[in-house]
């Protein structure tokens, strides 16, 4: 069915008062008046192709969103929503998958309730912030915003354990087999509550990068209902300031900088220094010098860094790049060096006798674990009956026998 002029004009409409954005801005992004935004969004004026895409990308949702027939009730439908903004997602195992864990995110949020350990979603905060007018503008509002969020939390310059953070914070995380375009899923329906679903496929470092996407999305833009995080919208802004904050959240700036120094790295090579005379009081003036090259960040330092934080050697790389602690020569030369940043890393591992536990430091949080655990305390709180646990350990596919041995 082809889509009518009014109905691009009503999703039009609905995205821009979505993001808190007035026609008089969105006229000034295409150079027309501000009656001709008017006309778009009542369906009495044609939107161009050009048109289309530069609003597309100013409301931060992909041009498939507006072009695809829908309905007003299909709008808070986040797997709908889905669905309609991502083309990557439409393949019938997809859709299996994300039917079967809206199932689940349903069944957990009436165990949470049931046992009481739901917390008010008003715990998360909502940062209304003014759409992104440039690239610039959007990693500043996602580092600002994490900057805060840690303050919030209390997390220091620590690493932070994502997953969990989130958890606290009654957001469901589950990892998900989605097609390797897409990173993540931000989910919000008044059923389960909000969802971070990332790609299970992905590197254990990268899906924690992808899960503190997500969370920037939750805090950023929770007006939606459903955002897809792929390859064909890396350079909206939304994507852009979500990006910034993972960034900053996974590794704050005082700790990055506290890191480097702890490896003799990072800090001026050439330093004035100045004193005063106990017994004149004049002044004494000097220069220090750092050894020739014993600033210079490798592959290695960038490494560890990453090892440190628990994110991807990229990330790592990108982070010193935006702090200014390595040029864009340099960082181009360490990201030409990942194969031997991953030998080394392998090899520290190796020498320290430790493991990589990212995957282990989630697997609680997975999403059938969770719901399993619920069921149990619910069960054995007397708040489900037999036969309801049993549906439960179907549903995670848990055969009988096992759940029963579990419960008792």
């Amino acid at each position: 069915m082809a889509i009518t002029q009014e109905q691009i004009g009503r999703s039009l409409r609905f995205a821009r008062e979505s993001r808190k954005i007035t026609q008089e801005e969105a006229a000034a992004v295409l150079r027309l008046q501000t009656s001709a935004i008017s006309r778009m969004e009542s369906g009495q004026r044609q939107v161009s192709t050009l048109e289309l895409t530069l609003l597309a990308e100013f409301y931060g949702r992909p041009i498939e969103w507006f072009v695809t027939p829908t309905t007003e009730t299909d709008t808070f439908d986040p797997i709908v929503t889905l669905f309609r903004a991502e083309p990557g997602l439409r393949s019938d195992v997809v859709k299996k998958q994300a039917r079967r864990c809206l199932r689940l995110l349903s069944e957990g949020a009436k165990l949470r309730r049931l046992t009481g350990s739901s917390t008010e979603e008003t715990s998360l905060p909502r940062y209304e912030l003014p759409a992104p007018r440039s690239a610039g503008h959007a990693i500043a509002q996602g580092q600002q915003v994490a900057e805060q969020e840690r303050r919030r939390l209390q997390l220091g310059q620590a690493p932070v354990r994502v997953p969990e953070t989130m958890a606290r914070q009654n957001i469901w995380t589950a990892a998900l087999e989605l097609p390797d375009e897409i990173s993540g899923l931000f989910l919000r329906s008044p059923d389960f509550g909000m969802a971070i679903l990332a790609n299970r496929s992905q590197a254990p470092v990268r899906r924690r990068f992808s899960f503190a996407h997500e969370h920037g999305h939750a805090l950023m833009d929770r007006d939606k209902f459903a955002m897809v995080s792929s390859v064909h919208n890396t350079k909206t802004r939304t994507e852009q300031r979500a990006n910034a904050f993972a960034a900053a959240f996974l590794m704050p700036e005082d700790g990055v900088r506290e890191f480097m120094y702890s490896l003799g790295k990072g800090r001026i090579v050439r330093r004035e220094e100045a004193a005063v005379d106990a017994v004149t009081e004049e002044g004494i003036e000097g220069q220090m010098r750092r050894p020739s090259g014993s600033q210079k960040i490798t592959y290695a330092d960038a490494a560890l860094l990453a090892w440190h934080f628990g994110v991807s050697y990229a990330a790592a790389v990108w982070r010193l790049r935006g702090l200014n602690l390595v040029n864009q020569e340099q960082a181009q030369a360490l990201l030409e060096q990942t194969e031997d940043a991953h030998r080394y890393r392998r090899a520290v591992n190796a020498l320290s006798n430790e493991e990589e536990s990212i995957d282990k430091m989630h697997w609680h949080h997975e999403l059938s674990w969770q719901i399993l655990t619920l069921a149990l305390e619910a069960w054995w709180r007397e708040e489900i009956s037999k036969d309801r646990l049993l549906e439960v350990g179907r549903l995670l596919d848990i055969d009988d026998e096992t759940i029963l041995d579990l419960a008792n």
